[in-house]
């Protein structure tokens, strides 16, 4: 059930663990399978691979994994499912096709390296200054657009009937210069166009970091290494995973999951953030995963568990992403080391100098202990308390209205440990999107009592 990616999803679930409402079943030591016979004459075919686990489901649902996969693997744990049975041919395939694209996956990241290194730097190298100058050419234009809005004045966007079409394609045209991550800023900032009396204000706050962007651009040939890749990052320019893996910085830690976010993008692509605590490091690591039509995510990550693993971060002077070397995470379950209240002992300072080491970064984790949730001015507040030389004050906190009362309704109200994504740009301080809560027991181990669920954009 911690697999769920909502409420409804568990509910829907269980109304589904009947044996009855399955035609028929099966397992082996590599997957579950079964028919659920659902509105339709043809029943949805489920399919669950241990091995992620990895879902597959013949039915409409865009939740991963849908409420077929949690029903069949409740059904297999409550002893409903015979064992040792041979998969049917639409189960064989789907797990010998998982196998031969691991498989693949595998040589051609062996066949990687090419047979004349010099020749394939050479060409690496005049490939990347052809998108170089394709960035710079967007940029230039995006710069000279926003000079443009700043002139007419940025208020008079909100009456302005053809300005989502403007916004739009701008956005295309970023897609088009080959700078993606900016085409994602920018369709996010046109949210902020008359959701509050001070949006021109945030919105301005936006078009200076881009402006950062368009001169970081302009000079890349003086940036560093650290800076050149953190520049590279905002601009949505992808990495191959071998060379982070070879390039970026090991870390082996215990791991704790610490916050997840799932959010569904345009096209039926699923992205998943997962935020992760090293318990003997302390550093703070984000993985992204992607999904897209239908299949699910490779790796299952639980918060409030823990994972022995290694991380390789990318290259960046504040690094914060980070790939998971392997592919997989082996849980520790009980021999892991909780995390305690000392987590949070330092929040403000670390994100003070993320934020100073790489102020491109759209999102940062961020910790306080003794938190109490407020509702005032048609909005929820985090009461934040006094702490690293700051006084006590209170930030917008973005939560849902029955989520955000679910959760006074577990702690009663008392201060608690949260932990959420810090975004820029927002009211005078910014935002904290919350993602967990947690409490702590008599010897200051923490608990997860409350965990965000998934979202649609």
């Amino acid at each position: 059930m911690a697999l769920s990616p909502d409420a409804a999803s568990s509910k829907a679930a269980k109304g589904l663990q009947s044996i009855g409402k399955w035609p028929s079943t099966g397992s082996n030591e590599a997957a579950v399978w079964g028919e659920c016979q659902g509105s339709g004459s043809k029943p949805y075919q489920t399919q669950v691979d241990f091995s992620g686990p990895a879902f597959k489901c013949s039915c409409p649902s865009r939740k991963f994994p849908c409420k077929h996969g949690l029903a069949l693997m409740l059904l297999r744990a409550g002893g409903q499912v015979s064992e040792g049975g041979e998969p049917p041919e639409w189960v064989s395939s789907w797990l010998l096709g998982r196998q031969d694209k691991a498989e693949k996956k595998e040589a051609k990241a062996a066949a990687a390296a090419p047979a004349d290194p010099e020749a394939a730097a050479r060409q690496q190298a005049r490939r990347e200054d052809k998108r170089w100058d394709k960035v710079a050419a967007g940029m230039q234009e995006l710069s000279l657009w926003m000079q443009d809005m700043v002139r007419n004045g940025l208020a008079n966007l909100a009456g302005d009937n053809q300005a989502r079409a403007q916004w739009n394609n701008m956005a295309a045209r970023m897609v088009d210069a080959q700078a993606g991550g900016m085409s994602v800023r920018i369709k996010e900032a046109w949210e902020l166009v008359d959701s509050h009396p001070a949006w021109p204000r945030d919105l301005l706050a936006r078009l200076g970091h881009w402006q950062l962007l368009v001169d970081a651009v302009q000079r890349r040939e003086s940036l560093s290494a650290p800076v050149r890749a953190d520049v590279m990052a905002a601009l949505g320019w992808p990495m191959d995973k071998a060379e982070v893996l070879a390039l970026g910085e090991p870390v082996a830690d215990e791991w704790h999951v610490v916050g997840l976010r799932t959010i569904e993008r345009e096209g039926r692509l699923m992205e998943r953030r997962v935020w992760l605590q090293g318990r003997q490091s302390g550093r703070a690591a984000l993985v992204l995963d992607y999904a897209q039509g239908g299949r699910g995510f490779e790796t299952a990550w639980l918060v409030g568990r823990s994972y022995r693993c290694a991380l390789h971060f990318y290259p960046g002077r504040a690094p914060l992403r980070a790939l998971l070397a392997g592919g997989h995470a082996e849980a520790l379950m009980e021999q892991a080391a909780p995390l305690d209240i000392a987590v949070a002992a330092a929040a403000l300072t670390d994100l003070t100098q993320r934020v100073a080491g790489n102020p491109l970064q759209a999102t940062q984790p961020l910790w306080c202990a003794q938190v109490q949730l407020q509702f005032a001015q048609a909005q929820w507040w985090a009461v934040w308390p006094a702490q690293d030389g700051v006084a006590s004050g209170q930030v917008p906190a973005l939560i849902a209205d029955d989520e955000a009362w679910h959760l006074l309704a577990l702690t009663g109200a008392a201060p608690m440990q949260l932990f959420g994504e810090w975004e820029p740009g927002r009211g005078h301080v910014g935002c904290w999107r919350l993602l967990s809560a947690w409490q702590a027991d008599a010897a200051g181990v923490l608990q997860c009592i409350w965990q965000h669920r998934s979202e649609n954009v």
